[in-house]
């Protein structure tokens, strides 16, 4: 992998670790039911549909395919797959 590649998936697995450790924080932001994009450990654009977060990052000049986004499930909720 090169070095951007591996920078790429290094900041994305942060930005991941940080989302599940402070899904929280989030909820109480009432970011709850909402997409959430996450870049330096901080949310940057959120909504509840995520072609309006993709919007935002484009917006902003973000490539939403470098960006974690993730939904904020209600507090106790279980996702079966």
């Amino acid at each position: 992998m090169e070095k951007q590649e591996l920078k790429l998936v290094k900041e994305f697995e942060r930005n991941s670790r940080w989302f599940h450790e402070n899904i929280d924080k989030l909820r109480e932001q009432s970011l709850t039911d909402n997409f959430v994009a996450i870049d330096n450990e901080k949310p940057i654009a959120f909504d509840r549909k995520i072609d309006k977060v993709i919007q935002n990052l484009e917006k902003e000049g973000k490539n939403p395919a470098y960006t974690f986004i993730e939904f904020v499930y209600p507090k106790g909720f279980t996702l079966l797959l």
